[in-house]
């Protein structure tokens, strides 16, 4: 079933697999997605328009997710923050999830996650 308001996403993962399941698990529930694949991408899709929610991962090349969680914060007050990670190099999970968290991210998923947790948070959060 459709969910009653129909958000618009913005997701973004330099890992095309995990992009195209979070988008279609969004989709399925009736909500508008931007995807894109890294974090320069991201911002220029954060500062041509707005979203409801921002889902980002925190580790891609160039742009990183913490700088893009960091710049949306700033550039798009009230827009909903969430990150995802499967860890990366130089940081723990636990370090990663610390430093989302302090840029404005309201839950860090650790993937493999399972997208409808994602889809249900965002719907009960915005």
């Amino acid at each position: 079933m459709p969910a009653s308001r129909k958000l618009s996403v913005l997701v973004a993962d330099d890992v095309w697999g995990v992009r195209e399941s979070i988008t279609a698990a969004l989709r399925a529930e009736g909500h508008e997605v931007v995807s894109v694949e890294d974090g320069r991408q991201a911002a220029d899709a954060l500062a041509a328009r707005s979203f409801d929610a921002l889902v980002c991962d925190l580790w891609m090349p160039g742009i990183g997710g913490v700088q893009v969680l960091r710049s949306a914060a700033k550039q798009r007050p009230g827009m909903r923050l969430v990150a995802m990670t499967g860890g990366g190099p130089g940081m723990t999970l636990e370090g990663a999830t610390s430093l989302a968290e302090a840029w404005g991210a309201e839950k860090v998923f650790l993937k493999p996650f399972d997208e409808r947790e994602l889809v249900a948070f965002l719907e009960a959060i915005t």
